[in-house]
């Protein structure tokens, strides 16, 4: 299912980590890991998957975020699917692999309350009421099952046009309330740099004041210069 989700291509990006190393001895963790590596993650790893060990410390978490963060981004096949071929979510591979799985399994009860109807069957035959009411009751758990996998198979399409709306909604909502929060932002930044500038006006009349002033006083300071010059007495 992973694979049908992801694709072949996306693999590459995927980080498989093994963890609680410090709970094993070395060799029950690598013979755990030669498992892993040559049967249930080896599909994954053929296409280029890693499998790294998280050894339930900061700087190990560290390294695995650091190998993600180097990854390029990838379109899922799943994406693909419904988004560029416009594909119903039943035709997808991951969909098709659920509605696969859901009739393997109608198959299978289908067949358990086969024999349940024949062992019925034989209880009756020889009065055993106790043991008919027991395969009347497994028949009953089973009819319900297959009718519930029946129904969610049926309804896969359905389900996921809510889901999708439903997230679609959310979507929504966030990008509403990013806009609000953008135009909150530009406000407050707008009001700052108003304020910035008024300060700054204000800035430049207490220079061109202070200016004046020192200006006034120099022309003073000459005008006193030119009295003592002419042998005037100035009394301050």
């Amino acid at each position: 299912m992973f694979r049908e989700l992801c694709g072949d291509t996306s693999l590459k990006n995927v980080v498989l980590v093994t963890n609680m190393w410090d709970t094993v001895t070395p060799d029950v963790g690598e013979s755990r890991e030669m498992e892993l590596t040559n049967k249930f993650f080896k599909p994954a790893l053929d296409k280029g998957a890693q499998m790294v060990r998280h050894q339930n410390t900061e700087q190990s978490a560290h390294n695995i975020i650091r190998m993600i963060m180097k990854n390029r981004p990838v379109v899922l096949q799943i994406q693909r699917e419904l988004v560029d071929e416009k594909r119903n979510i039943i035709n997808t591979a991951a969909g098709e692999a659920v509605n696969k799985e859901l009739k393997e399994q109608i198959r299978k009860h289908q067949e358990e309350r086969q024999v349940a109807q024949d062992q019925m069957v034989q209880a009756s035959r020889e009065k055993d009421e106790r043991a008919r009411q027991e395969m009347v009751e497994e028949i009953r758990r089973l009819r319900e099952q297959v009718e519930k996998l029946k129904k969610d198979s049926k309804g896969m399409p359905s389900n996921y046009s809510k889901a999708k709306r439903k997230m679609k909604g959310k979507l929504n909502k966030v990008e509403q309330e990013a806009k609000k929060e953008k135009g909150r932002i530009e406000a407050e930044l707008k009001r700052l740099a108003d304020l910035n500038r008024r300060r700054q006006e204000e800035s430049n009349k207490s220079e061109e004041e202070r200016a004046r002033m020192e200006q006034e006083a120099q022309e003073l300071r000459s005008r006193l210069d030119e009295y003592q010059q002419a042998g005037c007495c100035v009394v301050m």
